[in-house]
């Protein structure tokens, strides 16, 4: 049985070079922007903490459901939060990325559905949120990382 795949794979993408034709390494680039908000969903869902670090720029910062945070205390909130033994599935629509030919530096805009499900027999509620995920992303030693994110909730119900 083949081994299954984990928010924290890497897929193999081009690299960065001068050989590559620029249109080209473009649409390389836009597939592995495309991909940060998939791996951060199961990054979140699996609660595979490794997975969300290597998705973040440390430099950067986080505006969300915990408030304005660095990244490093963004990530520190996320690994410390009880584990209520519930799980969560982020549904994620296709993200409107902006990103020019040549540039290291990219807008993303993601709409998602997130499912919380509490454990089972505890008296908690299925809850869904309708959240939108802005993202600046940049590129840093040849991989693309969140730099900022704003995640605002839209809905609850």
């Amino acid at each position: 049985m083949p081994r299954r795949a984990s928010a924290h794979d890497v897929v193999a993408l081009v690299p960065v070079s001068e050989a590559i034709h620029p249109e080209l390494q473009r649409l390389v680039d836009l597939e592995a922007i495309r991909q940060l908000p998939q791996r951060y969903a199961r990054a979140v869902d699996e609660r595979d903490h490794d997975a969300l670090t290597a998705l973040f720029d440390p430099d950067g910062r986080v505006d969300g459901t915990f408030g304005q945070q660095a990244v490093t205390d963004y990530l520190e909130t996320m690994r410390s939060r009880p584990d209520t033994g519930g799980t969560s599935m982020h549904v994620l629509a296709d993200p409107l990325i902006e990103l020019a030919v040549g540039r290291d530096a990219a807008r993303v805009d993601t709409y998602a559905v997130v499912h919380q499900v509490p454990a089972p027999g505890s008296d908690g509620e299925h809850r869904m949120l309708g959240m939108r995920y802005v993202d600046d992303v940049v590129r840093r030693d040849g991989s693309w990382v969140i730099h900022l994110r704003v995640a605002r909730m839209q809905w609850m119900r």
